[in-house]
């Protein structure tokens, strides 16, 4: 969406708004209506910004030389104009008869009015491409119809559940083999090859987009991890589909990236009720999976402290802040790293951890209890489409699948699969490690967030986890190094690192535990990783495309750390997408969500028509 910005606005704000997609031009404002129109028609603009009123004959000659819809956006600034806006909430836009669309915004200052005027535009943008309704919406049956899911992480195994329950029959395959079989980690994705943990907050999966202008954005994957950077690969080994995804990364604004991150949040939001339901439901299944309710978040660094309590009370999530000495107080586990100085404070959050291992084993057998039919050591190698684009199968390693409806979740390095679809090369591979310690001395209740600011390992979840002998243990996982689309090409000295970062963690803030683990000799031995699917715009992936069977093939995945903790909302959405019903995944996580609204080619080239020739009136 190609946006005319008309207003002289302070540079902190611009660094904010503007984009490749983004003609500031505030010279514009005082000269004449046929200077203004030539240039909307002549840069093909889509939409335009003003506090000025545009005149009506202006924004007709201008919507009558284009082929699709112009917005046009009054920005309003002040207290008196958000209590006008408020009055006016049922009326927030005007369709004109012609082909442009005008909206009105409001805010108590120039950053907030100005922001909520391109996120209008970028929510007119994501609405235009979201799918079609059935035309059965939200009357189907499904009457036991097949579907195949492609891929038995976390996220599918989930949906395959929701899908059972929305009376689907369901068939899985996947690449790798039952991850009840207890196979090396190697051989197994992300789900069964990481470590036994995952953890539901309120702002997991949260965007890593750049959210405020510094010298630093913009320079983590130039930078090595040992440089606190994402870079874990060789030097100067990127191909180029690398580097476009990592312009692409850096091509998201300031204010959209704060937008997505909302977008997330929600889709955390909505899964924590269903989560709670699931719990009431099948206790035993959570039990059996080592359930620890409620999160305490700490944090080495005392103004990064300040800022996560207001984030955190922001979202609904604070339950109670903490003083060190109230830490020490209350979970004597964290004692010595109280001592020592290394924590600032502590946040207690809505949240949960599970052993992710034991939850997919006992998930796994209520499947194949309820009808499910599993198909292990099957990688999926291509979609097969029929003369109109319509998907009719899934080549496999061995077979071809046929069903009405297919869910994929390739993972981290499935791009083949997503081949000929607009998924493909939207996700790359994140890196992430684990290491294993002795839950010894106190005990702690809670599993843990741990944020060390300016450290290798910034960001650490550590779990409380039962060991296959059923001792107790603490699972430390952390790091960010991006992979791209080549499995192998990760510098073992950088992914070295990162482990040495997890091993500064554990001597430095649970010290008994990691002498413990010297003692056993245990410690490097536990060191693993596992690379989660991400996205350059940080959103998860929703995308449908029609079957031969008169189905959807449904496409799911990017969540980096989110997948566990959304699950049941991608779940919901899948189900709406077979039942013909809409979900806000569906749009929000459209694959072309971003390219869409942040290209700088407009979408309304000048109609053709002689009788449409623009004119200004009078």
């Amino acid at each position: 969406m190609r946006i005319l910005l008309l207003d002289t606005l302070q540079r902190t704000l611009l660094e904010q708004l503007l984009s490749a997609n983004v003609l500031y031009r505030p010279d514009l404002t005082n000269k004449s209506s046929e200077i203004l129109l030539a240039t909307l028609i002549g840069s093909d603009i889509d939409a335009i910004v003003s506090r000025k009123p545009i005149a009506p004959d202006l924004l007709h000659a201008w919507a009558a030389a284009r082929a699709t819809q112009c917005y046009s956006v009054a920005v309003h600034v002040g207290r008196d104009a958000v209590r006008q806006q408020t009055k006016n909430e049922a009326k927030p836009a005007v369709a004109a008869a012609d082909q442009s669309k005008a909206f009105s915004v409001s805010g108590l200052s120039e950053s907030e009015a100005f922001t909520a005027a391109f996120a209008v535009l970028e929510r007119a943008s994501t609405l235009r491409i979201a799918p079609p309704l059935t035309e059965n919406a939200g009357t189907r049956k499904p009457s036991g119809e097949q579907v195949v899911l492609l891929g038995a992480g976390i996220v599918n195994l989930i949906t395959a559940h929701a899908l059972l329950d929305a009376g689907y029959a369901v068939s899985l395959i996947d690449g790798g083999p039952d991850p009840r079989a207890a196979q090396p980690w190697t051989a197994y994705g992300c789900s069964r090859g990481g470590d036994d943990a995952r953890m539901f907050t309120l702002s997991e999966m949260d965007n890593y987009n750049d959210k405020q202008a510094s010298p630093e954005m913009n320079t983590l994957f130039k930078r090595s991890v040992a440089d606190l950077g994402w870079n874990v690969h060789w030097n100067g080994t990127l191909a180029p589909a690398e580097k476009k995804w990592i312009e692409e990364f850096e091509s998201i604004p300031i204010w959209l990236a704060n937008r997505y991150n909302e977008d997330i949040f929600g889709f955390n939001r909505e899964s924590l009720p269903m989560w709670e339901q699931w719990k009431a439901d099948d206790p035993a299944l959570f039990a059996a999976s080592v359930l620890r309710e409620d999160i305490l978040r700490l944090y080495s660094d005392p103004l990064h402290y300040r800022a996560a309590v207001r984030r955190q009370i922001g979202i609904g999530a604070a339950k109670k802040m903490l003083t060190p000495a109230e830490i020490a107080a209350e979970h004597p586990g964290l004692a010595d790293a109280v001592a020592g100085g290394h924590l600032a404070g502590a946040i207690s959050a809505v949240g949960f951890t599970v052993n992710i291992h034991k939850f997919m084993h006992a998930l796994l057998d209520r499947l194949e209890q309820r009808g499910a039919s599993f198909a292990w050591h099957q990688r999926g190698q291509s979609l097969l489409f029929d003369q109109q684009r319509r998907v009719k199968g899934i080549r496999t390693s061995t077979m071809v699948v046929e069903a009405q409806h297919y869910v994929l979740s390739p993972g981290a390095y499935g791009d083949a699969i997503l081949a000929g679809t607009r998924s493909q090369g939207k996700i790359h591979g994140v890196l992430g490690a684990w290491l294993r310690l002795p839950h010894t001395g106190p005990q702690l209740r809670q599993s843990l967030k741990l944020a060390r600011k300016g450290h290798i390992t910034e960001d650490s979840n550590v779990t409380l986890v039962t060991a296959e002998d059923g001792s107790d243990l603490l699972v430390i996982g952390s790091g960010y190094g991006h992979t791209g689309i080549d499995p192998r090409n990760i510098d073992e000295a950088q992914l070295h690192q990162i482990y040495q970062g997890l091993v500064d963690t554990a001597r430095t803030y649970f010290p008994a535990s990691y002498e413990a683990a010297i003692a056993l000799g245990t410690l490097e031995s536990s060191f693993k990783y596992c690379v989660r699917p991400w996205t350059s715009t940080g959103l998860g992936l929703f995308d449908q495309m029609p079957t031969s069977g008169g189905g959807r093939c449904i496409t799911t995945g990017g969540h980096n750390t989110g997948g566990f903790a959304q699950s049941p909302s991608i779940a919901q959405a899948v189900v709406a997408a077979l039942d013909g019903r809409h979900h806000p995944m569906h749009a929000a996580y459209h694959p072309q969500r971003a390219e869409t609204f942040l290209s700088a080619i407009g979408h309304g080239a000048p109609s053709r028509r002689r009788d449409a020739e623009p004119a200004l009136a009078g």
